[in-house]
């Protein structure tokens, strides 16, 4: 059990739309630098690239997980969300600092509309992930540290390559 396993719903919505603002500030470097320069370094903590590319990919897996798990019956999903949910899960690397940023900006917003979508009664909807069982609140939790797991890393390498 980690923190995110006991976030509430609105917690979760305020998360998930607090990280463009934080991501953006995460890839900030000073002004006579670029971050672009320090994107793909690997270090032994991976790159800024491998886990902008881990969060996208994952997020992009736990929204239409969300979805389907508001339906009337929920549907069974793929033990990728189980995963994803757990922050195990990779990604392609984008392609720069700026379009993953913008990869990540869009998939946050469209996580975010998906969520303020679900109606009170569904949060508690469970549905198999593979051999797993997960509720809809589960998941959400998993999109919340999905994106600030991998924020804190991205934070790290930043910090680690740029100063």
């Amino acid at each position: 059990m980690d923190r995110y396993d006991t976030l509430q719903p609105p917690s979760i919505i305020a998360s998930i739309a607090s990280m463009r603002r934080r991501w953006k500030d995460a890839m900030h470097v000073s002004a006579e630098k670029n971050i672009e320069d320090y994107f793909a370094i690997e270090t032994d903590d991976g790159s800024i690239a491998e886990h902008m590319g881990a969060a996208i990919a994952q997020l992009r897996i736990l929204r239409p997980a969300l979805h389907t798990t508001a339906y009337n019956t929920p549907e069974p999903l793929d033990a990728e969300v189980a995963a994803a949910a757990a922050n195990l899960g990779s990604g392609p690397w984008p392609s720069s600092a700026k379009a993953g940023l913008d990869e990540f900006f869009a998939e946050c917003d469209a996580v975010k509309e998906e969520l303020e979508s679900i109606k009170t009664r569904d949060w508690s909807k469970s549905t198999q992930a593979g051999s797993k069982s997960m509720t809809l609140l589960q998941i959400a939790q998993g999109t919340s540290r999905v994106a600030a797991d991998r924020l804190a890393i991205v934070e790290r390498l930043v910090r680690q390559l740029a100063d």
